[in-house]
């Protein structure tokens, strides 16, 4: 009698460079995946990686494969695993380990049980993101995002445009470090940012209070905008075309100097 096929097993481990999950954990679970008879992919930071070698990550998935993602809140993963779904008609389905919410104990005792009964050639890869840029950038939740645009008009730095009645993420590397400010007002409470230190909503956390998320909302609107919305954001418009204004100036400045610099040269 033919034995069985045997499913092959993937561990995507993402070593977050954030600040949210212990990095005595993260060294911890680096040093038992890789004694582990199993094919284990580590990812520097997986926010970072999907914006600069997304196409590694889409590759990674293949059919008839079982994987295990550990990270953070599978709301978050989840949501960065839908940018490679935009590059590929393979199904990106697994298992999920949540290093915020569980206990050391809980997360060995999970990847444990992932890998029992299986035996297979170990397979240890690394994929590692730029280490000068902290890969924080926002992620549209589409499953709430209503299109209202609020975000692009509000962020100063062009990390948002509106396409074909979408709003899109299109410069996350020129987003501001540690500035959630866009995600506070976001009515739909659609945007997550996964280094969000405090969690809720915008942190990507899987149960969302969504009274206690429309209080803060309420708060955080009239901090950042005050009582007039639209003239708020048609303040911070006339703000952002100047800074873009200024950043094409500078542009043409240091193209102008390098010009007269090489012609000095010749």
């Amino acid at each position: 009698m033919a034995k069985p096929d045997i499913i092959p097993k993937h561990i995507l481990f993402c070593h977050c460079g954030g600040q949210r999950i212990s990095p005595g954990l993260l060294r911890a679970v680096d040093i038992h995946l890789k004694k582990l008879p199993v094919h284990v992919t580590r990812f520097s930071d997986l926010c970072g990686v999907l914006v600069e070698k997304r196409e590694l990550v889409r590759d990674l998935f293949t059919a008839n494969t079982e994987y295990l993602v550990i990270g953070c809140s599978l709301r978050t993963m989840n949501l960065l695993f839908d940018q490679t779904r935009e590059d590929s008609d393979t199904p990106v389905t697994f298992s999920h380990i949540n290093m915020i919410d569980l206990s050391p104990d809980e997360v060995f005792d999970r990847i444990n049980t992932f890998c029992s009964n299986y035996k297979s050639n170990a397979v240890y890869t690394e994929i590692a993101a730029d280490p000068g840029w902290p890969s924080w950038y926002p992620i549209i939740d589409y499953g709430r995002c209503t299109a209202c645009g609020q975000c692009a008009e509000f962020c100063l730095f062009g990390v948002y445009k509106i396409t074909e009645g979408n709003v899109r993420v299109v410069n996350p590397q020129e987003c501001k470090n540690n500035c959630p400010a866009c995600a506070r007002i976001c009515p739909s409470t659609a945007i997550v940012f996964p280094k969000y230190v405090d969690g809720g909503a915008i942190g990507g956390s899987d149960d969302i209070d969504e009274d206690a998320e429309h209080q803060r909302q309420v708060k955080d609107i009239e901090k950042c905008l005050g009582d007039d919305i639209f003239s708020a954001l048609e303040r911070r418009r006339g703000l952002r075309q100047s800074i873009i204004r200024e950043e094409a100036m500078k542009k043409a400045i240091s193209e102008r100097n390098d010009a007269l610099s090489a012609k000095n040269e010749t």
